[in-house]
């Protein structure tokens, strides 16, 4: 069978649908992803086959006007802000999604990509399973990602609101273009929303993060919307795109000089004065009395000169692979991204989540909601902020709560799971 993956966003977007491309091509299929530009030879690197697909979106967060967005901290803000990349590229992305389609047998789309594929698959008579990295669709439990203040507990009625609302803004914005693609696929035009023609169609949603992390949504959904837990890269595919490199010595040979160290990391969002951050980190690790480990992310730190001034105490670093750094950490401070959440959560981290925006503020509510860790926006930032909330986390009390969190959560079987459904959806 082939299976074509249309995907686009950041790497935390592609890296986990790699993994069940990886399990479903073990499995006899034919299998090709459609990744962003900057993101194709890391897909090629695990032997899968990809093209590109989608605009780059690390170039647009970069950008002067991207990194006045994130600094806002506001979503509606970057979504208006990606609408206007998307209003550019639209053709383009069309007409990319449906050659990355084209002769498949399935598709398999994600959170961001499942308005255009629905469409395509529609067109092409094939089946179409969606992949969610977090709560995309109306529940009575959360409210829509960054509609209210994260550390509200409304209602049920308010929480659907908020997705009623959400859900209408998105078929608004993007009807254009998604009418536009079904006319060159000879469809007729459509008014509903994606999350309405996906239910129609009985349309597989498979939700690739724990169900630990969001208590009392489960019971909310029915078997169209199956639980795996986060999907994680096997061994072999870790050492093709470099994540298990000769640099882990270097990091764990720092970390045995000295006490368990405090990892401080902001993964694919850049940082508009990463410099300031690190100098901030190294200032309230020293008042607190520990160590700080720091992992640039995307941003355009100099990482000689940052080790320069971080001194003794702090060391910075490029990727690695962390569940093979953070089991050796006291606790986790990043951006509240799915993939390093789990990372810390499964080696049992307290985790403080400095969020920027999208789903990040859920996952930052949600671990102080569990008693794992705490959340601080990251537009809120400061060093006294940050003191403040790191000493929570680092209390007693939290890490026994993280380490019997940890045991909760599913680590095995993760991409297999998905695969299955996968599989039982082509039937």
């Amino acid at each position: 069978m082939k299976i074509a993956i249309p995907l686009t966003g950041t790497r935390g977007d592609v890296q986990p649908v790699v993994a069940l491309g990886l399990e479903l091509r073990g499995r006899g299929h034919d299998v090709i992803l459609g990744a962003p530009p900057n993101l194709v030879d890391f897909v090629t690197a695990t032997g899968l086959p990809a093209v590109s697909c989608g605009p780059d979106v690390q170039q647009l967060y970069s950008s002067e006007e991207g990194q006045r967005a994130l600094a806002a901290g506001n979503t509606l803000r970057l979504m208006q802000l990606v609408a206007r990349q998307m209003a550019g590229y639209a053709e383009r992305m069309n007409r990319e999604v449906i050659e990355v389609c084209a002769g498949a047998d399935l598709i398999v789309a994600s959170t961001v990509t499942e308005d255009r594929a629905s469409s395509v698959a529609e067109a092409m008579g094939v089946p179409l399973v969606s992949l969610h990295y977090f709560p995309c669709r109306d529940n009575g439990a959360y409210p829509f990602p960054g509609s209210l203040p994260p550390h509200w507990n409304p209602p049920a009625l308010v929480n659907r609101g908020t997705w009623l609302l959400a859900e209408n803004v998105r078929r608004v914005v993007f009807m254009r273009y998604l009418n536009a693609l079904r006319a060159t696929l000879g469809l007729a035009p459509s008014r509903a929303s994606t999350a309405a023609v996906l239910a129609r169609a009985g349309v597989p949603e498979i939700q690739i993060y724990d169900p630990a992390l969001v208590p009392g949504l489960p019971e909310q959904w029915d078997e169209r919307r199956p639980f795996t837990g986060f999907l994680t890269l096997d061994a072999a595919a870790r050492a093709a795109v470099g994540e298990t490199g000769g640099a882990h010595e270097d990091i764990l040979a720092w970390i045995e000089q000295g006490p368990p160290p405090v990892f401080f990391g902001f993964g694919s969002m850049p940082i508009r004065d990463t410099a300031a951050v690190v100098d901030m980190v190294s200032r309230v690790s020293a008042r607190l009395g520990v160590r700080a480990l720091v992992s640039a992310g995307w941003s355009d730190l100099d990482l000689d000169r940052a080790r320069e001034r971080g001194g003794p105490e702090l060391a910075v670093v490029g990727p690695f692979a962390h569940d093979l750094v953070f089991p050796h950490c006291a606790a986790a401070v990043h951006h509240g991204g799915i993939g390093t959440l789990f990372e810390g959560l499964r080696a049992g981290l307290p985790t403080l989540v400095c969020s920027v925006s999208f789903e990040q503020p859920l996952w930052g509510a949600q671990v102080e909601r569990l008693g794992v860790g705490a959340h601080l926006p990251f537009t809120r930032l400061g060093a006294d902020r940050l003191e403040r909330a790191l000493e929570r986390v680092l209390r007693p009390e939290r890490r026994t709560a993280a380490a019997r969190f940890a045991a909760t959560l599913r680590t095995e079987g993760t991409a297999a799971h998905a695969a299955d459904i996968v599989e039982a959806r082509a039937r």
